[in-house]
């Protein structure tokens, strides 16, 4: 095992001694509950069961209505408002729906009332751990270990899985669960559904592809968001869950037992994939957001460490994040304690109405972002974008960027837009103002078609995939599955950086023409 994965594996707690053994944690009466029904927009009149309902009723999960689900999307899309709160919501109930049509169809796989559970409390629980603005969070802690030269990853399920069990022992959840049959081994249970682990037992492999799954990309978790996104954005879905559930069946392939799908309903399937791409084209990856991010990621730095929170204490975004995913015993608790004090609105005011002098540039890249339309306050510009059908890290496009710039500054002073004003009115371009963002736009699988990834059935036999002859193939079919857009933008609105940036962009492209063989 590398020292990455050493540091991030998931801690096995003793589940009886943690409120005897964290100050920070109080013993409170046993909680009682019942089952409750939600005005979902996407699924209607919801209901979830009674420990679900218990789970929701806490602090640490009601965090969740504070972490928007799609970002700074809103800035481009103004519907996009939604939160990690209902998005948790709904996947729990489509987990549920699921498990439930499963154990319909198909008595002989003997699923319990506690599996059923376990599934729905996985899809509950599963984004307990995001960081404020969600993804964009992710990408904060991405810049702030390669600044910190640290190789540990960060990622939110990994804090979501902590989080589940602080959030159990914090509010003394444990009788309740106790009451439908969970124990210590349905909790291990729950947390690799949520990780998305593979299982050892094969015969129950299915169980772990409902929520979480690697192995096709089909899950709910996917299924909500797809439907909840476009939702909000006034963009159209065009697949139905509810298809694909009717038609799902389990069989053992490849020595594990495996949700599988009718082959007539390949069409559905891939509608599923087409929407994950159009929403990545239209609204993921649109340049606006884009530069929205990269103003917030930058805001986020220059604030890491110097806001005062609410409760007077200096935020530590990355300490705080990263002990979140790492820490153990007390240290764990404590840090999870602070972790939820990290949410949109807090770090949002605490940028906005900054102060400090150190913070003075975060506060003016709010302003910046809220008065897009006027330059002079300094939003980001998007200088160009190149689509490449392989990949090629940030880094070495910026340094082969950075190498033209004297180059490209000493061009552009020289030309009819600087002639009329002295030179010493333009201030040259540096290595700081320019900024590069690869994002990967695609179907899922990288440069692979997902649904070879999918199972599907017959009336009378299993594919492995649906290249097998009895399938005909969609003629409507990219010609390729991923494309990495190079995105280059600019940190200053004047016009003379503004032309640098793109002479610097236009020329290196022009040089790697001869050489794109070697993809750099």
């Amino acid at each position: 095992m590398s020292l990455v994965e050493d540091e991030l594996r998931v801690p096995n707690y003793d589940f009886s001694d943690f409120v005897s053994s964290s100050p920070s944690i109080k013993k409170s009466k046993t909680i009682s509950c019942s089952s409750k029904i939600f005005c979902d927009p996407v699924h209607g009149q919801i209901s979830l069961h009674p420990v679900c309902v218990a789970i929701i009723d806490t602090p640490q999960f009601q965090r969740l209505r504070s972490i928007k689900q799609t970002g700074f999307l809103e800035y481009v899309y103004p519907g996009s408002i939604h939160n990690r709160f209902s998005h948790s919501l709904g996947v729990c109930y489509l987990a549920g729906k699921y498990i439930q049509e499963l154990r319909e169809h198909q008595p002989e796989l003997k699923i319990s009332d506690t599996d059923v559970l376990c599934i729905q409390l996985a899809g509950l629980c599963h984004d307990l751990g995001h960081g404020p603005f969600s993804h964009t969070w992710e990408t904060f802690m991405k810049v702030s270990n390669a600044r910190k030269k640290n190789n540990t990853s960060w990622k939110h399920e990994v804090v979501s899985i902590n989080m589940f069990e602080y959030l159990i022992k914090a509010n003394n959840l444990a009788p309740v669960l106790s009451d439908y049959g969970i124990g210590l081994k349905e909790l291990e249970l729950v947390k690799d559904f949520i990780l998305g682990k593979q299982p050892k037992n094969g015969s129950r492999a299915f169980l772990y592809q409902i929520v979480n799954n690697d192995d096709s990309g089909l899950d709910v978790d996917k299924w909500d968001y797809f439907l909840r996104d476009c939702h909000y954005l006034g963009l159209p879905c065009n697949f139905e869950y509810t298809r694909l559930m009717q038609f799902a069946k389990v069989f053992m392939v490849d020595g594990k037992s495996q949700i599988c799908f009718r082959d007539k309903i390949l069409e559905s399937v891939y509608n599923v994939f087409r929407t994950r791409s159009n929403l990545h084209r239209l609204a993921y990856q649109h340049k606006v957001l884009i530069v929205t991010e990269q103003m917030f990621i930058d805001a986020f730095v220059i604030a890491d460490g110097k806001c005062i929170g609410p409760t007077g204490e200096v935020l530590q975004f990355w300490e705080w994040s990263m002990s979140a995913a790492t820490a153990k015993g007390d240290a764990l608790y404590q840090a999870l304690d602070k972790y939820c004090m990290l949410t949109d609105y807090v770090i949002f005011s605490c940028l906005k109405f900054a102060t400090h002098p150190d913070l003075q540039r975060a506060a003016n890249i709010v302003k910046a972002v809220e008065k897009r339309s006027s330059r002079e306050y300094g939003f980001y510009q998007h200088i160009a974008l190149k689509i490449l059908p392989y990949f090629v890290h940030e880094d070495d496009i910026l340094s082969e960027l950075c190498l033209l710039l004297p180059t490209a500054n000493e061009k552009i002073l020289d030309s009819n837009m600087c002639k009329l004003f002295p030179k010493e009115m333009f201030e040259p371009v540096t290595a700081d103002d320019i900024c590069v963002k690869n994002v990967s736009v695609g179907w899922g699988k990288g440069d692979k078609n997902p649904v070879d990834f999918v199972h599907f059935y017959s009336k009378d036999s299993v594919f492995t995939n649906h290249t097998s002859s009895c399938f005909d193939v969609p003629a409507m079919l990219p010609k390729s599955f991923q494309e990495i857009q190079i995105h280059v933008l600019c940190r200053r609105s004047d016009d003379y950086a503004i032309q640098v940036s793109r002479w610097c962009f236009e020329n290196f492209w022009k040089r790697c023409t001869i050489r794109s063989s070697s993809h750099f």
